[in-house]
């Protein structure tokens, strides 16, 4: 019979690769029409749209229904484009 030594392991051990975690996509907190948008930005419903369509203002879609997260356009106001659709 073979004896081995065996050596004490401290703690649990994987061997399994450690995958990398995708960052988090954060939920929209409070999200706007596109009549609340412009007057939060001080600028028509045609700049709104605009916006969306060609700056990269981010949106979400549904239903036929367009919405805006207050803090995206916060972010877009001041510069600092966030885009998602």
């Amino acid at each position: 019979m073979i004896k081995l030594k065996r050596r004490k392991v401290e703690g649990p051990t994987s061997t399994l690769p450690k995958a990398a975690i995708p960052p988090a996509i954060a939920m929209p907190i409070e999200l706007m029409t596109v009549s609340q948008a412009a007057q939060f930005a001080q600028v028509s419903q045609p700049t709104i749209r605009r916006w969306i369509r060609c700056e990269g203002l981010a949106a979400y879609r549904s239903r036929g229904r367009v919405r805006l997260d207050k803090a995206d356009l916060v972010k877009f106001l001041r510069g600092e484009t966030a885009q998602l659709l």
